[in-house]
């Protein structure tokens, strides 16, 4: 996995549209604030040729963090796509918050995936709610794999923290959980550490060197070959005790050589069953770099282990009045299922909703049916309405590039759904269905709002309305006792960034 060349001219700016659900990976990065997810997705957009040249999380130039108040608190605190091509394969990155504040949009990136990309800094660990995170996709099946950033500190070791990684995911069988690469060091500096160049793969026994700005093969040296070899051997059976192929390990054991091609296939399946976690390393590229270490081997990964959403458990489905239905199948001439996992509000277009199709096609100016329900306890109405689908359009960051259409299995942006919120979902005008809403936590901090002069009263009850139609671990009352309106958040940071949307957004000034 990872031992060939790889061109991708001319790719930046253009929009993707996937023909088929094979072509596409929907993956979605987890991880602690700062653990490096925003600054990975950018290295892997400038590595697949999305960018011409990365953007730094402390100068605003990120793809995935474009909104002023991620520009402002230099952390991500919403969700985002960053579609971008390898090898004929679109993967549609979702870039999610680590805050604990903001897990409703952490919630919607993992009900948008099929896998889970966990980014854990080589410096600070795993912490609690990624360990809980990673229970939750395991209870679900869903692929994941381990990336370890930040190895530019000074104090950054990847073998230990690949061994803390183990532990934390790997209770159950930490032999599931194994690097698949070592890091390739430099010269010590003046400090005495040395930086991290490359990579050295434990299945192929090659060297990748990124010091040039550029990933070039190599043979390893015999210096190299110790360290290899212990890794090597026991990644070797790691994966046969994953393998399929129940006679593969007594066969192995008996003094059996399993060439390399066997090894990497069954290495492939048991990621994208959720039954073997790999463990990479990624950097970003250095200035004037057209790829960041790792990055190449991680794409590679994700298309090649990683499911496709044909390999996603179909949805249940019922009818707007609770009668069941049969899962509707991931396939572009099926029976429309798709579901909105987030909505925002653009000054031009006015809503935009994020679009995960499950099932059929969705075409421009077609109309189909919103039906929301579940979520009247938070404020949200229980809706069945019939909305003319307005343009379609890949997000890439804040931009919007239009496409013709979204088949099975695929991402999208649609414009003017001006009834559909968050966690409802869009099906045949004469064929209804609805997907029960995804998990989300209850807000606990309540926040008593009221408008601060008479020229904003008119605006606040419309711009509270949005809010909650965008973000539905939000929840909107009116306080029989007081006669106040509260707005119910998950914590101060979540309520901060609700009302300096009220502000800059919908232009309502409030008092609290």
């Amino acid at each position: 996995m990872g031992d060939k060349a790889h061109t991708h001219p001319g790719a930046a700016g253009r929009a993707m549209a996937a023909d088929h659900p094979a072509s596409v990976r929907n993956v979605v990065l987890v991880g602690h604030s700062g653990s490096g997810k925003t600054t990975l997705v950018e290295a892997l957009a400038l590595t697949a040729g999305a960018v011409n040249r990365a953007g730094r999380v402390e100068d605003g130039g990120c793809v995935s963090d474009y909104d002023e108040i991620e520009h402002r608190q230099q952390r991500s605190v919403q969700l985002s796509l960053v579609p971008v091509a390898w090898d004929g394969i679109k993967i549609n990155l979702l870039d999610t918050p680590g805050y604990a504040d903001f897990v409703g949009e952490l919630r919607a990136g993992l009900r948008a995936a099929d896998a889970a990309l966990f980014v854990v800094s080589a410096s600070d660990g795993v912490d609690g709610s990624t360990r809980m995170v990673w229970e939750e996709c395991a209870a679900v099946g869903m692929p994941r794999a381990i990336v370890i950033t930040h190895l530019e500190a000074a104090r950054a070791d990847f073998e230990e923290m690949t061994r803390v990684c183990a532990e934390a995911f790997g209770a159950d069988d930490p032999d599931a959980v194994l690097p698949l690469y070592l890091p390739l060091h430099g010269p010590e500096g003046p400090d005495g550490h040395a930086p991290v160049t490359g990579l050295v793969g434990l299945l192929t026994r090659k060297l990748f060197d990124y010091a040039s700005g550029e990933r070039k093969e190599s043979e390893p040296g015999t210096d190299e070959l110790p360290r290899m070899d212990e890794a090597r051997d026991r990644l070797i059976e790691g994966i046969i005790a994953e393998s399929e192929d129940e006679t593969l390990m007594d066969r192995y054991l008996g003094g059996e050589q399993v060439d390399v091609e066997t090894l990497v296939k069954d290495l492939e399946r048991a990621v994208a069953r959720g039954a073997f976690f790999p463990v990479l390393a990624a950097a970003p590229a250095a200035d004037g770099a057209r790829q960041g270490i790792g990055t190449v081997e991680l794409l590679d990964l994700i298309v090649r282990g990683f499911p496709t959403p044909l390999e996603h458990e179909a949805p249940e489905v019922t009818t707007p009045d609770g009668r069941s239905r049969r899962p509707a199948p991931c396939a572009p001439d099926g029976p429309l299922v798709a579901e909105v996992v987030k909505t925002a509000s653009d000054p031009y277009v006015g809503r935009v909703s994020l679009v995960r199709v499950f099932s059929g096609t969705l075409r421009p100016d077609e109309t189909v049916h919103v039906s929301g329900h579940g979520l009247a306890d938070r404020g949200h109405e229980d809706h069945d309405v019939d909305e003319r689908i307005g343009a379609l359009s890949t997000p890439f960051g804040k931009q919007q590039r239009p496409v013709t259409h979204a088949v099975a299995g695929d991402l999208v942006s649609v414009a003017k759904l001006n009834r559909a919120e968050t966690g409802d979902t869009l099906s045949a005008k004469d064929d209804p269905l609805l997907m029960a809403p995804w998990q989300m936590p209850d807000p606990l901090l309540p926040l008593a709002i009221q408008a601060h002069s008479k020229a904003d009263e008119d605006k606040l009850s419309q711009g509270l309305a949005r809010l909650v139609a965008e973000d539905p671990t939000m929840r909107l009352e009116q306080n029989q006792d007081t006669h106040q309106v509260v707005l119910w958040c998950l914590g101060e940071a979540h309520a901060d960034v609700a009302l300096e949307r009220l502000r800059s957004r919908y232009g309502v000034q409030v008092d609290v």
